[in-house]
């Protein structure tokens, strides 16, 4: 073999050696990181990626994607803190907000029932009084029946208003012509309008709707009379209907002052006014559009605004019109207590609505899961997250999506809270609160149901 040969096989022997070990090194590598994939999906798995765990020589692209998976999962725990932090407050607060309105309504109903009396018999005092009292004294006579009237109007009101909150007084809706009911709150407000110097139009259109006549007038009489105090000498005012969809929108216009924006949320809380720093009573006591709101919400709708400042403002509320042929809405209702399922479902037929109540789970799953009807709201009493009857909220949101889900609990907690959420569920106490739960339908009722939420 000459030394060109030899040659030969030298180099072919040494570029073998190189593949070879290339081959080799390539084959470690691709084993380390077949370990270090499989380190990094079991630490997926588990929840917890640490990139100190992978070695100096691990592969640079899986040691820098573990370091950031790591920085996800801190940052995963810090906001799974903070959630959990905020649900605790939020469950505090509403523990704390139940509690408050409780108190506040038990202190209304005492006050209305032993203030009521004692006013009845100043104001028969008075009276006599009035008839027998000396010339000089009429006048002292006089302004102290007024302080009766302004005591006797504010108990009055904040009776009205806790009745309405704690769901008393129950809407019977029927159809209602709404000349008829216009023609009720211009009377009311004949002798105002003329001290005021306003001019009211009213235009019905000839439309009707399915409500309560009784506590639409009332709705209407506090917001006309709103709107007459709100504008000046020789401005106008407009009671009007007009057909919005299957819908009548009733609205009140004024060309007032009108409510700036930074009012405006706050202008149906109790006791707020605009524009009436020294509290004169002769421009209300600031209960009016708080008693308002409370009366749209038992009807089954809710009161908006529209206003700008210097440039008058609009209310308006939306109510079934009486003419269409409508289905009334369906319930499905499970609570094991018998009392709080009769109560309850009694309220829900007194709204209108077809309550399917049930104090079985199979029962109440199998109304859902038939899909022969359509269900628009469910509700379901529990007592904890691992309550079987969490399972109706589950079917719901899977075979009637469309329904309104309202979770019923006696003490709400962060777990059920989550439960509430992961099923886009509403949270309530139980009982519920007439006022809040009826709000809760108005929100999601569906357009064309007649006389109900």
């Amino acid at each position: 073999m000459d030394a060109m040969q030899q040659l030969a096989l030298a180099s072919g022997i040494a570029v073998a050696g190189g593949l070879l070990g290339a081959a080799v090194a390539a084959i470690r590598q691709h084993r380390a990181q077949d370990r270090d994939m499989q380190q990094l999906a079991q630490g997926v798995a588990s929840g917890r990626v640490t990139a100190r765990a992978f070695l100096p020589g691990s592969s640079p692209p899986i040691a820098m994607l573990a370091q950031h998976i790591e920085t996800l999962q801190d940052e995963r725990d810090r906001h799974e803190m903070q959630r959990r932090l905020q649900s605790a407050d939020m469950v505090r607060l509403m523990n704390q907000a139940d509690g408050a309105i409780r108190a506040r309504d038990r202190f209304l109903a005492a006050i209305s029932h032993d203030l009521r009396q004692p006013l009845q018999s100043m104001e028969l005092a008075l009276d006599r009084l009035q008839r027998h009292a000396p010339h000089d004294q009429a006048r002292d006579v006089v302004q102290l029946q007024d302080g009766v009237r302004i005591v006797t109007g504010i108990v009055d009101e904040l009776s009205l208003l806790s009745r309405l909150d704690a769901g008393t007084p129950r809407a019977r809706s029927e159809e209602c012509p709404l000349q008829h009911v216009f023609e009720h709150v211009l009377a009311a407000h004949a002798e105002i309008v003329r001290a005021a110097g306003v001019t009211v139009h009213a235009h019905s259109g000839g439309l009707a709707v399915f409500s309560d006549p009784g506590m639409l007038t009332d709705l209407l009489t506090r917001l006309l009379d709103n709107a007459i105090r709100a504008n000046s000498r020789g401005g106008r005012v407009l009671l009007a209907a007009r057909r919005h969809g299957t819908r009548i929108r009733i609205e009140v216009r004024d060309g007032g002052i009108g409510i700036a924006s930074i009012h405006q949320p706050r202008v149906f809380d109790e006791f707020f006014q605009v524009g009436n720093p020294e509290r004169d009573h002769r421009k209300g006591f600031g209960l009016g559009l708080a008693i308002v709101s409370r009366l749209a919400a038992v009807l089954g709708t809710r009161v908006e605004l529209r206003s700008q400042l210097h440039a008058g403002s609009c209310f308006w509320l939306s109510l079934p019109q009486a003419s269409v042929l409508q289905r009334p809405p369906r319930a499905v209702l499970l609570d094991a207590d018998d009392s709080h399922r009769e109560a309850l479902a009694a309220m829900l037929q007194a709204w209108g609505y077809a309550v399917d109540a049930d104090s079985s789970l199979d029962a109440a799953c199998a109304r859902i899961e038939n899909g022969r009807a359509t269900i628009d709201a469910v509700l379901c009493a529990t007592a904890n997250e691992d309550d079987p009857a969490c399972k109706l909220l589950r079917i719901a949101a899977h075979r009637q999506p469309q329904a309104l889900r309202i979770l019923l609990c006696s003490t709400p907690h962060p777990a059920l809270l989550e439960l509430a959420a992961r099923h886009d569920a509403k949270l309530l106490s139980r009982p519920p609160p007439p006022s809040k739960l009826r709000s809760l339908l108005s929100q999601r009722a569906p357009p064309a149901l007649r006389g109900a939420a």
